[in-house]
Formats: C-alpha cells, sequence, structure tokens
C-alpha cells in the first residue's frame, strides 16, 4: 500500500490525504514477538494477504451518508468500490469511483475515459490513474478529507511490508464479535511513517484490530490518524461472504473534528460482483 498526500489543519483538523491504496501478498514476515502475538499476527497476515487475492477484480456498492454539524449538511454518495489487479502484475489498486450524489448521476464521459484507461491500457502508469479516478472522488465530499475515507486502509496494514512499522499487544476478548476474536492494539513507531501530512512530515497512524483467533479473519479495524487526544478516525466492520468466501467490508464508520463541527460518516458495502480486467480488450463483468 502506498499513500501520498497532506493533512492541513483547520481549527481541530481537516484532513487532506490524497493517494491510492496498494495492496501486494507477500508471504509473512520471519522477525519474532511475544510467540501467542506472534502467531495471530502471521495468521491474520496469511488471511490478509488471500483476502487480497481474492477480493482482487471484485467491485462492490458503496452508499456513503455524510453529516456535517457546522454548517449542517447532509449528503449521499453511491459510488462502485474496487480492487484492481492487472493479469501478471504483482499488486493491487484500490478505488473509489463516485457515479451518484444525492440521487444525481455525476459521471461524464471524462470519467468514463479515465476508468476505461485504468483496466485497458498498459498498467506502468496505473497508480497515477488510479489516483485521478480517486482525487476525483474527493470533491463530493462534504469536508476535504482526502481519501483517508476507505474501508481497507486498515487492514492492509497487516501485510508484512508494513508490519515492521508496527508495534502490537494483546488486549481482551470481544465477544460481541464472537466467541474467539481478540483485539489487538497497534501503534506505528518506525520513522519515515507510512503516511504524510503537510511538507512531507510525518503521520504515525494507530488503531485496533478484531482478530479471530481460530482463523486470523479480521472481523472488525479501527485506524486513528496522529496521536492526539483529538484526531480522525476511521472504523470498519466485515461480515463473512458465502459466494466470495472471505470477510467482505460490511460497514464503515469515520469521524473527523473541524474546529467548530465535525464530519460523521456510515457507509454501507452490497451487490458485491467479480469482473474481468483483459488489458488486450475488454472490461468483461
Amino acid at each position: 500500500m502506498a499513500v501520498r498526500g497532506s493533512l492541513s489543519r483547520r481549527g481541530a483538523l481537516a484532513a487532506t490525504l490524497a493517494g491510492v491504496v496498494v495492496l501486494s501478498a507477500y508471504g509473512p514476515p520471519a522477525h519474532a514477538q511475544n510467540p501467542s502475538l506472534q502467531d495471530l499476527l502471521d495468521l491474520a497476515t496469511r488471511q490478509t494477504v488471500e483476502f487480497v487475492d481474492k477480493f482482487s477484480n471484485v467491485v462492490a456498492e458503496e452508499i456513503y451518508v455524510q453529516e456535517m454539524t457546522r454548517p449542517k449538511k447532509k449528503r449521499t454518495l453511491r459510488s462502485d468500490l474496487a480492487l484492481v489487479r492487472y493479469p501478471g502484475a504483482a499488486q493491487w489498486l484500490l478505488f473509489r469511483d463516485v457515479y451518484e450524489v444525492d440521487g444525481k448521476s455525476v459521471r461524464d464521459e471524462a470519467q468514463q475515459q479515465r476508468i476505461q484507461r485504468l483496466f485497458l491500457e498498459p498498467p506502468r502508469d496505473a497508480l497515477r490513474r488510479a489516483a485521478e479516478i480517486a482525487q476525483v472522488g474527493t470533491r463530493h465530499n462534504l469536508l476535504d478529507v482526502g481519501t483517508i475515507n476507505h474501508p481497507l486502509l486498515a487492514i492492509a496494514l497487516l501485510q508484512p511490508t508494513y508490519r515492521t512499522h508496527f508495534r502490537f499487544n494483546l488486549a481482551g476478548l470481544e465477544k460481541d464479535l464472537g466467541p474467539r476474536v481478540r483485539t489487538v492494539r497497534f501503534q506505528e513507531f518506525q520513522r519515515p511513517t507510512i503516511m504524510k501530512a503537510n511538507a512531507n512530515a510525518d503521520l504515525p497512524v494507530q488503531g485496533l484490530f478484531w482478530i479471530d483467533e481460530a482463523t486470523g479473519r479480521v472481523v472488525k479495524t479501527e485506524l486513528d490518524f496522529g496521536l492526539g487526544r483529538i484526531t480522525p478516525e476511521v472504523v470498519t466492520l466485515f461480515k463473512f461472504d458465502e459466494e466470495l468466501g472471505l470477510n467482505v467490508p460490511a460497514e464503515m464508520r469515520d469521524w473527523y473534528p473541524d474546529g467548530n463541527g465535525e464530519l460523521r460518516g456510515v457507509a454501507t458495502y452490497g451487490k458485491f460482483r467479480r469482473f474481468e480486467v483483459r488489458t488486450d480488450e475488454a472490461v468483461r463483468p
């Protein structure tokens, strides 16, 4: 996963991180921690790699309701959320394509062409093209939060590439989420950080994973941006999908303080369907 962008302050905090999430498949890291914690993290990492493999080339419908307190506003966004893998490529691109705002279509010809190029042209410029699509979608948010409002951003940090950036600690069982769901706290300590703020400053993240001890599947994530007492927060709930055979995002709740008020969002996910990427012809459902 590669995330680039900036974070600006407006009152308490207004996030403007912009970027593209890239997921890649590698084996779990070999460095040791507390054995029970290490085993759980390695199992979760294997499940994350499997998730990326199975969820690639799946598109979901996202219905995302945002509400601001000051000034009081409400907005409903409908988008396609996709994790795209190119044939023969080792990386996946995660992006949101907003097609409807408050019941009105916002998908124009230029946007359609960007999406077609993303799928049909060679993948050498895929990151740039996916970033264009993601950046266009951010203009519809009620507050400039960039692209950090993503349901899979936290789970991507379990990939081996990023695990070494974090300290992990076991916490208690969360039986409301399952009989063997264990809470794991994580906090980024390595510099430079994975994400960046204004002027390329380090932006450490922290949060929680809720992991099923029996399967290693992540059933819930919480990601907090920055280490202060009042920071943007994104929480994602996952559910098991029988057809896909893995946990998929079911709901995302995010919160952004903005000086005089705040922005809260609730997104739900459904209509999961697979598509085929064929760089020589077309995108086939």
